[in-house]
């Protein structure tokens, strides 16, 4: 099975270790490949000058976009940022080995931009991963209110409920809001935010079950 992660902000060390880098470390252990498709922020990877990196790191394959972000952005230049992600990470997509399955990391909502894509180009299950209501998180804390992006970032995330296969949360009230919003017909799962990594592979196998071959190694 080749897994592709898409997740522009994705912290691969410390104590703040991301569930989906720490689940994909666990499959390619057991001889799956994974391949993670992110910004530069959180691997640690200077990229310098170069648009894209690559770097493997304990069995999976890093694909390293250098998009420049930070929290003290402007709102424009983060919109810039996360459009920019979501191109590099469309056209990458493409030229890499085809995947058996696309997990999506949202926030930012403009991740699912290259996943709905890739899924649909590959014709492939799509997982998608919410940790945060988006958009309207950014709404609440100011940071959105131009009502033609608040407009198009619901039509995103409408398309994107109804395309996914399954979709996981971290919490009850997020499982709510999603539940509310899709059309009832995709499954909903919640991983609480302390899951330890058995915790957390073992319900992704259940959330994959019937979806793709979780035990069968890739050829």
């Amino acid at each position: 099975m080749h897994i592709y992660i898409i997740a522009q902000h994705l912290n691969l060390s410390g104590q703040g270790e991301d569930r989906l880098y720490r689940l994909g470390r666990e499959y390619a252990a057991r001889e799956h490949d994974v391949t993670i498709l992110t910004g530069n922020g959180g691997t640690g990877l200077d990229l310098g000058q170069k648009k894209i990196g690559l770097k493997q790191v304990e069995g999976q394959t890093l694909v390293v976009f250098n998009v420049d972000y930070n929290p003290e952005m402007s709102r424009r230049k983060k919109i810039s940022a996360y459009l920019g992600f979501a191109r590099l990470a469309g056209r990458q997509g493409l030229k890499l080995p085809r995947p058996d399955l696309i997990i999506v990391l949202s926030p930012p909502l403009t991740a699912a931009l290259p996943a709905l894509r890739l899924s649909k180009h590959y014709a492939v299950p799509l997982v998608v991963d919410v940790r945060e209501i988006w958009p309207d998180a950014p709404v609440q804390r100011g940071s959105l209110h131009n009502s033609l992006l608040i407009r198009e970032a619901r039509k995103l995330e409408k398309r994107l409920y109804e395309k996914a296969d399954r979709i996981v949360v971290s919490s009850k009230g997020i499982a709510d809001t999603v539940k509310e919003r899709s059309t009832g017909q995709t499954g909903v799962t919640l991983i609480p935010d302390q899951a330890d990594d058995i915790e957390i592979v073992g319900i992704y196998d259940q959330v994959l079950k019937g979806l793709v071959d979780i035990n069968k190694p890739q050829e």
